[in-house]
């Protein structure tokens, strides 16, 4: 059969296709392997991530837990201290009044002894002692109390508990890394999986550009096929003519069987069919001869089996041994 060129561009056209479609699944299936890569680096940067906020919030509640136990023990101190500091205000305003008093019951009794009362002397004395009494005893209270806080003060120190933030703000460090880390690597695994989606597609617009040309290479070649059994059976029935015309002792190797139609390629137009040999094609040993040019005229016949392959032809268009006109069919 004759070359198509129509054919041989859309095999052409089919064969560059594929190979784009190739390509184009080597990349894609490169970058969905890429793509899971960063998939399986972004679950263990999650699950780092997710490690190290638990980390930092059970560092949180150590933290949140000494600093409720350090307010608590300060409160308490604050409660002593402010309450004895109340107490102190109002015993040192009584103590002050007390001695103001004593001071004046001391004038008053010396003022008694110089003009001459003397018997209120005593009477007033007395009575600055027993104010001065009154302030010891409430001085002696304020510092009572003035101890008291101190002494809560000097075991609030001993006994809340010192609130650590080193370990919380190293766990708090941690996580914000690990944090900064799988967002890195989840905008990596979002760029990337765009990436393999506009792969895909191009690889799916390829394989269907694929796909189409090889079915119009189909339906075309079918089409050539058709048309080369059309023209195979039209060559057969001339060549069959032909024997009939020539009055052949016909074997029958044409007619029902296999021809072997080979078009010629040098520019003549002309075709040669083989038929009535032993292969199956119709050639090979014994085989018949015919020529059909352009114009379907059969220009050589030669039956199957002839004694003499070099004379015992039945048409020839370079001679008639037999005395026949060449046939047209």
């Amino acid at each position: 059969m004759s070359r198509n060129y129509e054919l041989d561009l859309l095999k052409s056209q089919e064969q560059v296709a594929f190979q784009r479609k190739q390509a184009a699944f080597q990349r894609y299936q490169q970058q969905k392997d890429y793509t899971h890569s960063l998939y399986l680096d972004l679950q263990a940067a999650w699950q780092a991530r997710s490690e190290a906020r638990d980390e930092m919030n059970r560092e949180y509640e150590l933290k949140q837990e000494q600093k409720e136990r350090n307010d608590a023990v300060w409160s308490e101190y604050s409660r002593i201290r402010d309450s004895n500091n109340a107490r102190i205000e109002s015993l040192r305003y009584d103590a002050d009044n007390e001695h103001r008093s004593m001071i004046e019951c001391y004038e008053q009794a010396s003022s008694a002894y110089q003009y001459g009362d003397k018997s209120m002397a005593p009477v007033f004395s007395q009575e600055a002692r027993e104010h001065k009494v009154r302030r010891d005893e409430l001085n002696a209270e304020v510092s009572q109390l003035i101890a008291e806080i101190k002494t809560a003060k000097e075991s609030a120190i001993i006994s809340a508990p010192k609130v650590n933030t080193a370990a919380y703000d190293r766990a708090k460090a941690e996580y914000e890394r690990a944090k900064r880390q799988h967002l890195y690597i989840q905008s990596q695994f979002n760029d990337a999986k765009a990436e393999r989606d506009r792969l895909k597609s191009e690889f799916d617009a390829l394989h269907a550009e694929h796909l189409r040309l090889k079915d119009e290479f189909k339906k075309k070649l079918e089409g050539v096929k058709s048309t080369k059994r059309k023209t195979e059976q039209v060559v057969v029935e001339k060549v069959n003519r032909a024997l009939i015309l020539s009055n052949a002792h016909y074997l029958g190797t044409i007619f029902g069987a296999k021809a072997k139609i080979v078009p010629r390629e040098d520019g003549t137009g002309k075709t040669d069919v083989y038929f009535g040999g032993l292969l199956e094609a119709g050639d090979g040993l014994g085989h018949g001869h015919a020529v059909i040019d352009e114009e379907g005229n059969v220009t050589y016949l030669r039956d199957a089996w002839v004694a003499d392959k070099k004379n015992d032809y039945l048409i020839d268009d370079r001679a008639d041994l037999r005395g026949k006109e060449t046939h047209k069919i």
